[in-house]
């Protein structure tokens, strides 16, 4: 498999050396650029507290577990007529009363409510946890575009010089010619026009290296170094077939959206558990003084085992069926992405052939044309060739010459994008997703370990 040509080209370029090699303070490798881009874009940190808060609401799932304490107290004025209770000296009066008390409770059974709660919880972790992972491929991606735009748009600045300096070079070449009696006043014109339309093109490039660096800086977080160089890349993938297999399984848009289908049916799990019955052992203790208009301290206390039992209430079959279609929602939403994750993959595939077959191509077609040109300028010289035909010459090397470095970049790029599309652009970079402060496991370690085991999880402090 062919590796990315240098960007540089020595051979007619020497000039453009001082662009690429500048000293080692200011070189930047790609895996700097790509790093710094995903540990400290904002967008970056947006996808990291998302991660930590969904962490987190599932932590507060183990309020559910554990007893409830719940204590009351009220003091005020009472006034009570009530002579079949009261003594006379105690009724048709205000009295001040005081009271205090302490209730407990604790869910013995809840139709599996609670569990199913923490898998959908769970599940939904690790979603937001793939949309991390998710997100730092389209990061790392988006920097090793802005890097490889920054390169593209500095070799064309250089080849766009180089242009100018040559069409210069043809034009004192027609001016001394014109001087000399050899070519009319007219050819002074038009290469005139020519070495203009160089500038103007050169304004152009610039602009857009302009661009390019803004954006880089956009997504790196930094201006691009002086020093700047593009890797091959190895462990590409050799048949389509087999890209196309890696790419859907191990695709973390894929696998969010898989937790999603899953996270829906622990919802369906939920609303089942509210068709079974609840119960709950209760106790509590009392203190009061002068309760109920009886002077003096009173006690009470209690424990009781409490059955609660819907058996009937409207809106169950529509409740069941709405939970039904959100978990089919889910389902055609996975099936929606695969197909997204497959066209992106075809596509990118297809991109990096033809770029293979355009770069070899382009190739070939720059040594004929640069051949052209040479020979043109020797029979100009010899005034067997006229200016436009030398001119339109070096035209045609420029626009290939163009053409071709667009077209490694794209190639280079492609290279890239494979990888991405298979989630492990990052990891080629060495960002693994160990790396990242939460794994994907959540919902595969509550269902192994036990629903109230997940809160054992240490939580990293948002920073």
């Amino acid at each position: 498999m062919k590796n990315f040509k240098p960007l540089l080209r020595m051979t007619g370029f020497a000039v453009c050396a001082g662009l690429f090699f500048s000293g080692p303070l200011a070189a930047e490798s790609l895996r700097d650029a790509v790093r710094s881009a995903v540990t400290e874009n904002p967008r970056a940190r947006v996808h990291d507290a998302d991660v930590k808060a969904s962490a987190l609401e599932l932590m507060s799932l183990e309020r559910d577990y554990l007893p409830t304490l719940t204590a009351t107290a009220s003091a005020g004025g009472y006034y009570y007529n009530d002579p079949a209770r009261l003594t006379p000296a105690n009724n048709n009066r205000v009295s001040a009363g005081l009271e205090a008390g302490l209730v407990a409770e604790y869910t013995i059974f809840d139709g599996y409510r609670r569990a199913n709660a923490v898998y959908r919880d769970a599940a939904r972790v690790d979603g937001t946890i793939f949309g991390l992972l998710d997100a730092s491929e389209t990061l790392a991606l988006n920097a090793v575009e802005a890097y490889i735009d920054v390169l593209r748009h500095r070799q064309l600045v250089a080849i766009s010089n180089v242009n100018v300096s040559r069409h210069q070079d043809i034009q004192r070449q027609v001016r001394d010619l014109v001087d000399g009696g050899r070519l009319p006043a007219s050819e002074r014109f038009e290469v005139d026009q020519r070495v203009m339309a160089a500038k103007l093109t050169l304004v152009q490039v610039r602009e857009a290296l302009g661009q390019a660096t803004a954006r880089y800086e956009a997504v790196v977080g930094h201006a691009p170094g002086k020093h700047m160089a593009m890797p091959g890349v190895s462990n590409l993938p050799m048949t389509r077939d087999a890209f196309l297999a890696r790419a859907t399984q191990a695709s973390y848009r894929v696998k969010a959206a898989e937790t999603a289908i899953r996270s829906a049916e622990y919802e369906q799990d939920i609303g089942k558990a509210r068709d079974l019955p609840q119960v709950v052992l209760r106790g509590g203790a009392d203190v009061g003084q002068n309760l109920q208009g009886v002077p003096g301290r009173q006690y009470d206390a209690y424990v009781s085992l409490g059955l609660e039992w819907e058996i009937f209430s409207a809106g169950r079959r529509a409740r069941d069926g709405a939970l039904t279609m959100r978990t089919v929602q889910a389902m055609a939403e996975r099936d929606k992405i695969v197909r997204e994750v497959r066209e992106l993959a075809l596509s990118t595939w297809a991109s990096y052939h033809a770029n293979i077959e355009r770069t070899v191509l382009l190739d070939r077609q720059l040594s004929a044309a640069r051949q052209a040109s040479n020979q043109y300028q020797t029979q100009f010289e010899a005034g067997t060739r006229t200016l436009l035909d030398l001119l339109d010459a070096e035209r045609a090397w420029f626009n290939t010459r163009f053409e071709d470095v667009s077209a490694e970049a794209s190639y280079a790029f492609n290279q890239y994008q494979l990888l991405a599309i298979e989630s492990r652009l990052a990891a080629h970079f060495g960002i693994k997703p160990a790396e990242v402060a939460l794994l994907p496991d959540f919902e595969a370690r509550a269902k192994s370990e036990g629903a109230y085991q997940i809160f054992n999880t240490d939580i990293p402090t948002l920073e």
